[in-house]
């Protein structure tokens, strides 16, 4: 048997790279992680749910978590653009213990975190490298790498992917793609001070405005600074002809929640875009190959499930590697396949709950302050980040979907966009 410079090699620092060099190191494996960015650097994506504090626990880095300093997160809040109703997600609420609250975190900082706990773990981390090419054999890859020094190769018997939707090199399955259940869209946002913000616990919730053509992110990161973001669909972009600051400043103002919230704010950053991110792979493992957190897919940013599954993919990534390893032996077709299906049926459950959000008649029922047969706690763990479905949230979530088709030919719940609604 050839002898390789790692037995993993982990692509991409972010929270699934992180997190699964993290769990093959401590489990024994030689594992390196190639990120090409220097660290800290820049994120979206601020809110975790409280359903991932029991992975972050799972590898040790959890206390360092509630040391840093974050926001404190213990609901989220949906409004409509013209104040007329709004939604309370309490999480302690909800229908699963333990889901009681989490943090909203400056992504630079926390990346850093469990980049670093990686690299205490065991797991050799080497920044502002690029790999521009994976050869793989029977035995395992070759990775070309360039870095300022220069170019270089590495070998490892494993490689996972959570690089992201990068394409620095080819990669078979990232070139294969499910068709997409939602249009195209783009995200224009930037971080603020000066942002209004609720009383009490409340303080700390992700705050959702939505919009006619998509929604308003709002997410406190520390005592002074605010996340926003506007989500829209690519072709109102191009309608409207207009630069992302622009249309980011012109929604505003013609947005009545969001003149009241981003009435004193002002801007700390220059804008960034995000576009087309909505895409999920059609394979996500394969021999000795293993996609995780957004190399694997991503549908929308509406409910924060990205930390989540970034680290949920992680762990599943990093079992089944390491059955195989100490097994001498590749990834079976069945492991690989229950990897993909178990990645996209929890996957699934965020779609579902995203699609709602977007159809003006689901929304209506999730906006219900008291919907029908108690589905309430339900929605709320599963907003909360319990995807996996025990029977408890199963049915309730099936009901949720199944008055959401109704209310399309049945008023189950008063519709928002009725005089009505602000009383919904």
């Amino acid at each position: 048997m050839p002898t390789h410079d790692y037995d993993v090699i982990v692509i991409g620092a972010g929270p699934a790279g992180s997190s699964a060099a993290t769990r093959l190191a401590v489990a024994g494996l030689r594992t390196v992680v190639i990120e090409k960015e220097l660290f800290p650097r820049f994120r979206i994506g601020e809110s975790l749910l409280p359903h991932g504090n029991e992975l972050l626990r799972e590898i040790g880095v959890w206390p360092k978590i509630q040391t840093a300093g974050f926001i404190p997160k213990y609901g989220a809040s949906f409004h409509l653009a013209d104040g007329s109703a709004t939604k309370e997600v309490v999480f302690s609420t909800g229908l699963v213990p333990g889901l009681d609250s989490t943090f909203q975190v400056e992504r630079a900082r926390f990346d850093s975190i469990l980049l670093d706990h990686a690299r205490e773990s065991g797991a050799e981390v080497r920044t502002g490298v690029t790999v521009r090419a994976v050869i793989s054999d029977a035995d395992g890859h070759r990775v070309e790498l360039d870095a300022a020094e220069g170019q270089s190769e590495i070998t490892a018997r494993w490689v996972i992917d959570a690089g992201g939707r990068d394409h620095f090199f080819p990669n078979e399955l990232k070139g294969r793609l499910e068709p997409s259940p939602f249009p195209k869209r783009i995200a224009i946002y930037n971080h603020f001070r000066h942002v209004a913000r609720a009383p009490g616990m409340a303080a700390g919730n992700t705050v959702i405005v939505r919009l006619t053509n998509g929604w308003f992110w709002i997410i406190p990161i520390d005592a002074e600074r605010t996340s926003v973001g506007l989500v829209t669909t690519v072709e109102a972009m191009r309608a409207a002809r207009l630069e992302p600051a622009e249309l980011f400043n012109q929604t505003v103002a013609a947005t009545p929640k969001l003149r009241e919230l981003m009435g004193g704010a002002s801007p700390v950053l220059t804008f960034h875009v995000t576009s087309d991110y909505t895409y999920f792979r059609r394979e996500l493992a394969g021999p000795r190959f293993v996609l995780a957190g957004d190399a694997g897919g991503f549908f929308d940013p509406i409910f924060s499930s990205g930390v989540y599954m970034a680290c949920h993919s992680a762990k599943l990534a990093s079992e089944i590697i390491l059955r195989a390893h100490r097994t001498g032996r590749t990834l079976t077709n069945r492991e690989r396949d229950r990897y993909t299906r178990t990645i996209k049926k929890n996957s699934a459950v965020f779609q579902k709950l995203i699609a709602a959000f977007y159809d003006n008649h689901s929304f209506s029922v999730f906006m219900c302050q008291h919907p029908p047969m108690n589905l309430g706690p339900g929605i709320t763990s599963i907003v909360a980040g319990h995807c996996q479905l025990n029977w408890s949230l199963w049915w309730r979530f099936k009901i949720f979907l199944l008055v959401c088709k109704f209310q399309r030919r049945v008023t189950l719940v008063p519709d928002l966009r009725s005089p009505a609604a602000s009383t919904a």
